[in-house]
């Protein structure tokens, strides 16, 4: 049996999850897709030219928001799968945090 505690401290990781990848999308979408980028966050690109598999992700998701299927799947044809995953993970992690702390507000408004 977990305590009230744990369970906040739970919840307050699954909110800040959230939280973390809606930023990032909404960080993609202000981004300039087709401007130059100065850093990358793939090891891989540091030491190889083509950088890894998933090299060009940002910027097929930054594309996509904009409407531009075309330029989206030439950066990366799974652009918007990876999209539609990180909103159903949101989508997930809201669902359980409204579930439980519904569930915790009636536990403590009985007991």
């Amino acid at each position: 049996m977990t305590s009230k505690a744990g369970n906040s401290i739970v919840q307050l990781k699954y909110l800040a999850e959230v939280g973390l990848w809606c930023a990032g999308i909404v960080l993609l979408a202000l981004m300039n897709p087709d401007g130059e980028h100065l850093f990358s966050f793939c090891p891989y690109s540091w030491v190889l030219e083509n950088g890894c598999i998933g090299c060009g992700l940002g910027h097929g998701v930054a594309y996509l928001l904009r409407g531009n299927w075309q330029a989206s799947w030439q950066a990366h044809p799974l652009a918007a799968p990876a999209l539609l995953l990180l909103l159903w993970r949101c989508w997930q992690l809201l669902r359980w945090h409204k579930k439980h702390f519904n569930l915790l507000t009636l536990h403590k408004q009985n007991g």
